[in-house]
């Protein structure tokens, strides 16, 4: 066989095997800033990361390398994270029940709104990757156990549905598949939003306890208390029976 047959083969199976990879695998992973994340959304651009108590980094999607930072508006009881096109990054805040619209390299306040729970995870209701033709914002609070859908420039309630195991973690939407993705306890679990939060899908999340959390092209991006953020496969159709721990494809530390 000639070299260059050769590498088209490799690649072919290169390829085959991302394409293969299940719900649940590990695609890769990289060092976050800090074990103490909060938050995670995903710009194209930027992965943020919000870490206790109050910053935002912006990193490169690819490898973790720190890109920028800026403080978030509230000084404590920060969490949950989303972004939006152009150029808004979303901040929970459950100390004064608040949710902050910033700009995504300053972190200078574009606006906000108050919200009667407490905003731990936050998600674009999104119709592309990177936040785009989002058209509300997904809230999540622990207690009670609900989602809500608030109009993003006054943050009037659209819409809620309860959730049969929400968390105070964070959140993210899946435009594919039309599913809130979210952890609770060793679990990542796949709420319906057409179904009213009803359970589609789940997997072993990554190792640690996973607080952070954004979709992108096929991919959730898992922020966990060990200090990586790994990405693991999420494809478009997914399966109704829960994917095993998954495998390693490649890990950058």
């Amino acid at each position: 066989m000639s070299r260059s047959w050769f590498c088209i083969l490799v690649l072919s199976l290169c390829a085959a095997g991302v394409a293969l990879a299940a719900l649940g695998d590990i695609l890769g992973s990289y060092r976050a800033p800090s074990n103490s994340i909060r938050g995670l959304a995903h710009s194209g651009t930027y992965l943020h990361v919000l870490v206790h108590p109050r910053t935002v980094y912006n990193l490169n999607p690819g490898n973790g390398s720190v890109r920028g930072s800026w403080a978030v508006p509230s000084s404590t009881s920060n969490r949950g994270l989303a972004y939006s096109t152009t150029g808004h990054v979303w901040v929970g805040s459950y100390n004064n029940d608040t949710v902050y619209n910033c700009h995504w390299t300053t972190g200078s306040v574009i606006g906000s709104w108050g919200v009667n729970h407490d905003p731990y995870g936050l998600a674009p209701q999104q119709t592309g990757d990177g936040g785009a033709g989002t058209t509300a914002l997904f809230a999540s609070d622990s207690d009670p156990s609900y989602t809500w859908r608030h109009n993003l420039s006054t943050g009037s309630v659209l819409s809620s549905f309860p959730m049969p195991n929400s968390d105070y973690r964070d959140i993210t939407y899946d435009h594919r598949n039309r599913l809130i993705w979210g952890a609770y306890g060793p679990s990542i679990f796949g709420y319906s939003v057409a179904g009213g939060g009803s359970i589609v899908a789940s997997f072993l999340a990554p190792p640690s306890t996973s607080y952070g959390m954004a979709y992108y092209n096929s991919a959730l991006f898992i922020g966990c208390t060990n200090g990586f953020i790994y990405r693991v496969s999420c494809p478009a159709t997914v399966s109704v029976a829960p994917a095993s721990l998954g495998k390693v494809r490649a890990l950058y530390r």
